[in-house]
């Protein structure tokens, strides 16, 4: 694609589908949220290709399948109460025409079973695949910055045991987790 100068056909015709693809993409994010948060079952399992895979970064949980994804979503929605997801920044890379990736910054609330709110800061990391049409998840991976009741949230951050609705408390996938982290950790403790 010219950098400088004028604009090819060829590169106009990718432009414009890369960005119709990537509103489209979009809207699968904003729509799985919804999906969940409504309980809309049918469009939640529109949101994942037949072969989608949805899992924890820690690898507690690994589904394969739409139907597995679906029976996990079942069960798990089915124990809580309201919830309330919400995606912020989004960045998305095409593979090519057909395929993308991406990650995702979101919070969400859940009503927990008892009684509190559950606060979730996390990062889906995302494959696109283009499947009858539509764009759906090939997989999603969650990785969890903290994962704890809202009354814990004004002193968590402080703690690396930030995934707190688990027992035993857990160490949080982000950001501890990550290689930029730990090589900065490393560059203080040299100074």
């Amino acid at each position: 694609m010219a950098i400088h100068g004028e604009l090819s056909l060829d590169d106009l015709r990718r432009m414009t589908w890369q960005a119709h693809c990537r509103e489209s993409i979009r809207e699968l994010v904003a729509s799985y949220g919804m999906a969940v948060d409504d309980r809309d079952m049918e469009a939640l399992s529109g949101c994942f290709a037949r072969a989608g895979v949805f899992q924890y970064a820690d690898g507690s949980l690994r589904l394969e399948g739409r139907d597995a994804v679906l029976d996990y979503y079942r069960q798990r929605l089915g124990l809580l109460g309201a919830s309330y997801h919400y995606p912020h920044s989004h960045l998305i890379t095409f593979d090519g025409d057909d395929r993308a990736h991406g990650v995702v910054n979101a919070h969400a609330e859940l009503g927990l079973p008892t009684g509190d709110t559950g606060w979730v800061a996390l990062r889906y990391y995302d494959r696109y695949v283009l499947e009858d049409g539509d764009w759906r998840f090939e997989e999603r991976t969650i990785h969890f910055l903290y994962y704890l009741k809202l009354e814990e949230l004004p002193k968590a951050l402080a703690s690396p045991l930030r995934k707190r609705m688990v027992s035993p408390a857990q160490v949080a996938d982000l950001p501890e987790q990550l290689e930029s982290w730990k090589q900065f950790k490393a560059s203080l403790a040299q100074q």
